[in-house]
């Protein structure tokens, strides 16, 4: 494959998404940065109880909790941006080749030295990758925002206050918590790659509202089945068990792991690596073959 090409490919993506790519993260930390400031502003700040919570961290600051609640902390910061960047991944898999063919801009582009199978790799990489680091990357830059914003407080209450809040910084591990947030974003991709694979389908597919199309053929076999299952008495639905099982990240053997503290970040990472199964491959590799297929030989009008 090659690199240069499947580069310039992801560029092209991103340059067609700029705005919601660039706009969407930006708007989303704004918010996060602009209502606890309105919020300080409109209700003021107590600074004696301010000053006596940070006496009472600084004589705390060897409790092996910190680290635990730092990163719940991270972890609640990291999630609207995983979430707004979930619903962003939809609407680019869902669109990413319907809207070339919308627009007839498939024509010039597949008369580019870009082979069929390029342009999948690429949109796919896109969606799956780099759609997530974008998102993981605004959520990072204010991590360090309100690092640095720390480590100014911690230097004030030292030397103007005689209040030393190191200890309880460093006992926070604040870079350990993030990487293994950062951590959960390749196993993530992997364990959504079938639905990723299968909105890339139905994009291809869909001659017009392929969001519907991603949505109903689902939801048509799911009533269908259930329908079956009830008059034919049988034990359990096959493809909504499978849907429930693949999606529910509760494996039987990792139950209990989320009590273990020593384990308690990791967790999310062994639950996501845990999922990924055959099922990831076949299902993967059958959904993308066939949108290979329809990209190579469906006709454009």
């Amino acid at each position: 494959m090659n690199t240069a090409i499947l580069k310039a490919s992801i560029k092209k993506e991103l340059w067609e998404f700029n705005g919601m790519l660039k706009w969407v993260p930006i708007s989303l930390a704004g918010v996060f940065i602009f209502i606890p400031l309105l919020s300080m502003i409109l209700n003021g700040i107590d600074m004696q109880a301010v000053f006596e919570g940070l006496k009472h961290a600084a004589q705390i600051e060897k409790n092996d909790h910190l680290s635990e609640m730092f990163f719940v902390g991270a972890i609640a910061l990291f999630s609207p941006f995983i979430a707004i960047g979930f619903i962003v991944q939809v609407y680019y898999f869902v669109t990413c080749l319907f809207d070339e063919r919308r627009d007839q801009s498939v024509m010039f582009w597949r008369s580019l030295p870009v082979s069929d199978e390029m342009t999948i790799a690429s949109k796919l990489l896109t969606g799956a990758v780099v759609i997530p680091v974008i998102f993981f990357a605004a959520a990072t830059f204010l991590m360090v925002l309100m690092l640095v914003l720390a480590i100014v407080a911690c230097l004030i209450l030292s030397v103007g206050f005689d209040i030393s809040l190191w200890g309880t910084l460093a006992s926070a591990n604040i870079l350990s918590g993030v990487g293994y947030i950062w951590l959960t974003l390749l196993p993530m991709a992997i364990w959504l790659l079938p639905l990723y694979s299968w909105l890339m389908l139905t994009s291809i597919y869909a001659n017009k509202a392929p969001f519907l199309w991603a949505v109903l053929p689902i939801v048509a076999l799911l009533v269908i089945e259930t329908i079956v299952v009830h008059y034919l008495n049988i034990s359990q639905p096959f493809f909504g068990h499978f849907l429930m099982d693949y999606f529910s990240l509760t494996p039987d053997n990792l139950a209990g792991m989320a009590g273990e503290q020593e384990k308690s970040r990791s967790v999310a990472l062994e639950l996501l690596i845990a999922q990924i199964d055959y099922r990831t491959v076949l299902v993967s590799a059958g959904l993308l073959f066939t949108t290979y297929w329809f990209r190579v030989n469906k006709q454009e009008s």
